[in-house]
């Protein structure tokens, strides 16, 4: 019997209501586990955001469904298509202790030259990292160069595996 080719899965971007309505359960878990409730929790989060809880609970509903009202996620990325500038995105990776690196918009067809592209890439980061650090002290230009270096290879990581999730890789077999 033939085998029929793999499906090519995508990736999936979760819906903002559904992010929220993560958090909020998560927040409640961690009430519950600290002896309080899912209630208090959700009181607490609307209170230190200045809404109500009914409102707090509608962000967990589809837009269309709910309150008619984005939730905040929703509106930050209104903002960012409205305005196509991704440092909207930065300021709120950064406030969550991390980086925004957008996939490299160049995708490299053979499988072979992406992976070792990739590997050398991480080689040369390697090595500038060995050769800022060799006088026991890294400068601001040093540091300037690693996070530029760093960023570029997260792009085309990211882009390598979108690649792979997609099924760019794949013989179809």
């Amino acid at each position: 019997m033939a085998r029929k080719p793999p499906q090519r899965p995508k990736t999936r971007v979760r819906r903002a209501h559904e992010v929220v309505d993560e958090a909020l359960r998560a927040a409640g878990d961690r009430a519950v586990a600290a002896g309080g409730t899912r209630q208090a929790a959700h009181a607490e989060a609307a209170g230190k955001l200045g809404i109500s809880t009914s409102l707090l609970y509608k962000w967990r509903e589809p837009a269309a469904d709910g309150s008619g009202q984005p939730n905040p996620l929703e509106r930050a990325a209104q903002l960012m298509a409205a305005t196509d500038d991704p440092r909207i995105i930065e300021w709120l990776c950064q406030r969550a202790g991390g980086r925004f690196a957008p996939e490299s918009p160049e995708r490299e067809p053979d499988l072979g030259r992406a992976a070792n592209g990739l590997v050398r890439e991480f080689g040369l980061l390697i090595a500038d990292v060995v050769q800022a650090a060799e006088d026991r002290e890294v400068d601001a230009a040093e540091s300037r160069r690693l996070r530029t270096r760093w960023d570029e290879l997260r792009r085309r990581a990211e882009a390598f595996v979108r690649t792979c999730e997609e099924g760019g890789y794949s013989r179809g077999e």
